[in-house]
This record gives structure tokens, sequence and C-alpha cells, in this order.
């Protein structure tokens, strides 16, 4: 048996055994993406193998107080998330007294396809489910639990520092465009063009390969994309938080603070959930590169951090967007374009959330 078989067998041993919820009937949906990184790098998934059965001697071979229904769901496509979810509407409806728990087995990307597909339950059944994001993939930055051991902690329940917290998400519009997601961080400028090279050449350059894009996008950003002024408005509750009518080459906006990108680039370092970097030489940005990297970047020339709900953007300039890694490239009638936080009714497990499941 393959190591990745492996680990999603013993997973699945885990999840079943799991305290979570023990007054209700849980129904457990395992969705796998076989690509995801640390499914494909045997070296990973034996670590991952190891720590997993390091807990399963530690808890026990116990009998779960209820039996706990497992399902796997393997993604062959892109997309394919969206039609799990609705089968799982029809053919396993969840009755009274019942619980859904959607437990994604990959990175980002079928995360946020994940939650993408959840904005389109029926809202009664959507009150009822709850999610799960392991960090399986090659950057986890919108993962539910900073490492493996975390993230078995949670889902094996028994632990009163486990709870549900609602998950705010950005709604980017556009006009003339269908609204997008983004559940970390939606970016414009340099960082959405090393999302683009990143995507485009990791067939090349697999793994982590996030700061080798971040040296090469530094060259020759300004190469394919005029860095000239725009207009930027950050407000909380109405009220302007930040205006900019200048140059930028980044302008990222969390759905909170203390949020990082590329496999764990502390962007937004702080309780501030935006961050703007003006027009920078070459030198100048490439001084800036381990400051994002550390989360030392506050108070560095020409980087502004504030906290809003909506930002609104014009550009007469053809510009890169990211969504959580996904990237769009935005024509000037694309804009103007407003990101705003809202918080559509989708809940996650996390350690230290909101009430008590023990």
């Amino acid at each position: 048996m393959r190591t990745s078989e492996a680990l999603i067998d013993r997973l699945v041993e885990w999840l079943r055994a799991s305290r979570l919820f023990p007054d209700k009937n849980l129904h457990v949906d395992l969705i796998v993406n076989p690509q995801a990184g640390a499914l494909l790098h045997s070296r990973r998934a034996r670590k991952l193998l190891a720590i997993l059965e390091g807990a399963h001697r530690r808890r026990g071979e116990h009998s779960p107080r209820r039996p706990v229904r497992v399902a796997v769901w393997t993604t062959e496509f892109p997309g394919h998330e969206k039609q799990i979810l609705s089968h799982l509407a029809t053919s396993d409806p969840l009755g009274p007294g019942d619980l859904r728990l959607v437990v994604t087995a990959g990175g980002d990307g079928t995360s946020r396809g994940t939650l993408i597909s959840a904005l389109s339950l029926d809202p009664s059944l959507l009150e009822r489910t709850l999610f799960f994001r392991l960090p399986l993939g090659t950057g986890n930055d919108a993962a539910d639990s900073p490492d493996w051991s975390a993230a078995l902690e949670v889902l094996g329940g028994g632990n009163d520092q486990v709870g549900v917290r609602p998950l705010p998400l950005i709604e980017v519009r556009t006009p003339g465009q269908p609204v997008h997601f983004s559940f970390n961080i939606a970016s414009l400028g340099l960082d959405a063009f090393v999302s683009d090279l990143t995507n485009r050449l990791k067939a090349w350059f697999p793994g982590n390969s996030y700061s080798l894009m971040v040296d090469l996008a530094t060259l020759f950003y300004e190469s394919f994309v005029r860095v000239v002024p725009a207009t930027l408005e950050l407000t909380k509750g109405r009220q302007v938080s930040l205006r900019w009518t200048d140059a930028f080459l980044l302008a990222a906006l969390g759905t909170t603070g203390r949020k990082t990108y590329g496999a764990g680039k502390k962007i937004l370092p702080d309780h501030d959930n935006f961050c703007l970097a003006g027009r920078q030489n070459l030198f100048e940005k490439l001084g800036l590169r381990t400051p994002f990297y550390q989360g030392t970047h506050r108070g560095r020339p020409g980087i502004h951090l504030a906290s809003g709900d909506t930002l609104t953007v014009s550009s007469p300039v053809r510009l890169p967007l990211q969504m959580d890694g996904e990237v769009l490239w935005l024509e000037p009638s694309d804009f103007p374009l407003t990101m705003t936080i809202v918080d559509r009714g989708v809940k996650v497990l996390s350690l230290a959330g909101s009430g008590n499941l023990a």
C-alpha cells in the first residue's frame, strides 16, 4: 500500500473514533485531493503518517461513544467539490439530530473550492454543516490548524479548547462579472503576479517554489504591468481608514489580521487586515523581501497597514488579482473593483474557538 493511501486509511479510523459532538448523529465527509502536496511527496506523507500513528497509540483503542459514519470522496477534476456537496445534499440528507462535518484533505485550492460550493447549499443545510481544512497542501495558509498534530487534536474531540467559529469571507465584485470569493487574502498587484507565475510554472518547479517566484516577479513585474497612479479607498463601518491616489505595487485585504500566504509569508502580521505597498525601485523591492516574510515590514518606507471591511479600487491599466492563490487578470473595464468582508453562514472547527464540543 502506498504511504498516501495508508495515511488516508488511518485518518478515516481516527475520524470514526472521534468524540466530537457526542449528542449528535455525526456524518463526516472526507474530501481528498490525490494531487495535494503531502500526498504526492512520500517523505512528507511518511512523516504525517508517523505523527498520526503516535496519536493513535496515545489515544488507545477506545470505543467511541457512538459510531461516526465516515465517507471518503476523491476529487477527480477542478470543481469536483461542488458535485460532491450537491450529491451529499440529495443522497445523504440530514435528519433530526444529525450534523455534517466536511473535512478537506488537500491544499488551499481544494478548501476554497469546497467552501465556495458550500455557499450554494440551502441555508437550513448549511446551518448544520461544519468544515475543517486539513494542512495537506503545499502552502496551507487557509488551513484551520497550524500543523498536523493540532489538526488531529481538533478532529479527535474531547478537548474543551475545540470550538466552532464563523468563517468570514471576502466578496470580490467587478462590473459585468460573477462574484468571486476569498477565504484568506485577496490582493492586487505584485503578489498576484507571483501567484500567477507559480501556477503557470509549477509543472517545472514542483513543491514550494514561492520564494523563487518572488525573485522572478520582482525583476520582471513592471515589464508586464504598468505601475501607474490608481485610486484605492479602504473603509471600516463607512469610515475611511486609508485613501490612496498614487501608484502601488500591491494591495492585500485579509478576512482578518494575522494572515499569511505563500506558505507562511506574514503579509498581515498583526491586528490590521490590509497592507498597501507603494511603488518601490528594484533595490527597495529586494530589501522588502525578508521583512515581508518575517512580518517586520510595519513602519518601512512606502508600507501602509490599516484595518477595514471594504476596499474599492479603480485602475486605468490591466492588473492581476489573486484570491487564495487563484488568479484573474482584470482589464480597465473591470474597475471599479470592490472587496467586502461578509458573513455568509459558513462555520469551521478550530482550537480555542467558541463553544465547548467535548
